[in-house]
């Protein structure tokens, strides 16, 4: 199913890519390059390139290095992984009443995997096809998607300003980071929170 959610959202990962491309372009050449049409077209489809190039990337990326980057954890990074503690700050659950009916998975004396493997086959696979579960997976991969791809871009960006010929674009300006960071960052609270709340849908569809 994921498959499918990844394929679903790829379209909307590669036009947000392209958002980015877009306007750090625009800062770097200057207001004036949009009332010349060949800077037009050479903006957009480097953007069109680029954004191509990132997704590729970003789909060869295995997910467990997605998921360490989203959640800044180097093992248990995956959100199921501390569903007790989510689910006990989210008020449209009853944590009392989840805790009885899988005590298995709330059980506090187990591992961080040890939850995760329990939420994903006693929780998350009975309701996985409905709506809302889905729609809130397919959230979660579109924004962790998104993300690895933004940092891609500015890892790249930044990779050219310290290797490139000044002369090709110029010095990149500080304009193009700040515009790229702040893509990146969107991006990633996006994928954290839409990760966390995904976990718990997966709880409260159950319940």
């Amino acid at each position: 199913m994921e498959i499918d959610l990844k394929k679903e959202n790829s379209k909307n990962i590669f036009f947000l890519m392209a958002a980015s491309l877009v306007c750090s372009a625009f800062i770097q050449m200057g207001a004036a390059s949009t009332t010349n049409l060949m800077n037009l077209v050479v903006i957009g489809g480097g953007s069109v390139m680029f954004s191509a190039v990132s997704l590729m990337i970003t789909n060869i990326i295995p997910q467990s290095i997605k998921h360490k980057l989203v959640f800044t954890r180097l093992s248990n990074e995956l959100p199921a992984c501390r569903i007790d503690r989510l689910c006990q700050e989210d008020s449209r659950v009853e944590y009392s009443s989840v805790k009885s009916n899988w005590p298995d998975v709330f059980a506090y004396d187990i591992t961080p995997d040890t939850r995760n493997s329990r939420w994903y086959q006693q929780i998350y696979k009975p309701v996985k096809n409905f709506k809302e579960v889905l729609q809130a997976h397919r959230t979660f991969l579109l924004y962790r998607d998104t993300f690895t791809g933004m940092l891609l871009i500015l890892v790249g960006t930044s990779m050219w300003a310290i290797a490139a010929d000044p002369k090709i674009l110029g010095e990149i300006k500080p304009e193009v980071f700040l515009v790229q960071g702040l893509f990146v960052f969107l991006s990633f609270l996006a994928a954290r929170v839409s990760g966390n709340r995904f976990v718990v849908n997966a709880v409260a569809v159950a319940e």
